[in-house]
């Protein structure tokens, strides 16, 4: 999959005469970020055409707000999410003020139309382009392109959104904002040293990951999760059953949140590796135990009901 900040590089790159393009955020690339795809890779494949998404990094609200939402995937996850759904080339914008003063008329024609030649371009129920926040009937009228707008993905009676899956995830309905996901929740970061408890006091060593500040978090609980290496032998790098924590840890009066995730049967120095970790489902909330004693056996139970769960 190509991947260009400037549209004139990319269609040159790629030696198309037209295509196929989608246009948005598509932060967490959810239930409805994935129909406006289908519908986007599907025109692309009858007409002969690449599929090309249109995004934007940063989100768009980080420049305009100093708590821009927390983001539902790394931009490394989207463009590995985008490739998987057929996508073949993505443009990735830089997003400043100076874009954002721009009209939608003048985007279209300019980087749309003449740029990027798009001939077929899909938008959702709700998107808004340029200082002028123009909407699918009004972008109808500023390019050659036809434009098709893809009705919202309902969920119960409302509609899939990233919002939606932030607030599910914050308040512990994890199996809901997987469901609106489409797929397990997952973060990625660095494994760092932590307190060295886990192996040392517990007998149940960890990985502490380091995470982006902007990552969106599930609410504090224990959870059983699926992890794997992102680096190093092809060979390593495969799903395994894992337990994660991400508490204060209130048994060691701890004062901030990290998250620790044990590694089913595995043994091995994964420090400064990267690690991916899929939140299946949750096993308890925040607890503090009464002694180490009390801890180890909640922790064994944790691995033993993880083990009867699908991977």
């Amino acid at each position: 999959m190509l991947v260009s900040s400037t549209p004139k590089d990319l269609r040159s790159l790629a030696g198309w005469q037209s295509c196929a393009a989608t246009i948005g955020n598509f932060d967490g690339v959810h239930l409805g970020h994935r129909e406006l795809l289908r519908r986007t890779v599907d025109c692309a494949r009858h007409e002969g055409m690449p599929a090309v998404v249109v995004t934007f990094d940063p989100h768009p609200a980080a420049v305009f707000t100093e708590y821009p939402p927390r983001l539902l995937c790394s931009r490394e996850q989207c463009l590995e999410l985008l490739e998987e759904l057929g996508v073949d080339a993505v443009l990735l914008m830089p997003f400043t003020r100076e874009l954002a003063e721009q009209s939608a008329e003048s985007f279209c024609r300019r980087v749309l139309q003449d740029e990027l030649g798009v001939k077929e371009l899909f938008v959702g129920y709700d998107f808004r382009l340029g200082c002028d926040q123009a909407g699918a009937a009004r972008m109808r009228d500023f390019g050659t392109y036809s434009l098709t707008q893809v009705e919202a993905v309902m969920a119960g009676d409302a509609p899939v959104s990233s919002t939606r899956i932030r607030k599910a995830l914050a308040e512990g309905r994890l199996d809901e904002a997987n469901a609106l996901l489409g797929r397990p929740f997952s973060v990625r970061g660095e494994v760092v040293h932590g307190a060295g408890r886990g192996g040392p006091l517990l007998g149940v060593p960890t990985a502490n990951l380091d995470l982006a500040d902007a990552q969106a978090m599930p609410a504090p609980a224990a959870y059983a999760t699926s992890a794997r290496l992102l680096d190093g032998p092809e060979e390593e790098r495969f799903w395994r059953m894992a337990v994660t924590s991400f508490c204060k840890n209130p048994t060691f009066d701890g004062t901030h949140l990290t998250l620790e995730t044990h590694i089913l049967d595995f043994q091995g120095d994964i420090y400064g590796r990267q690690l991916e970790v899929r939140f299946m489902g949750e096993l308890r909330k925040e607890k503090r135990f009464n002694g180490l004693d009390a801890l180890i056996a909640q922790l064994k139970a944790d691995m033993d009901q993880r083990r009867g769960m699908p991977l």
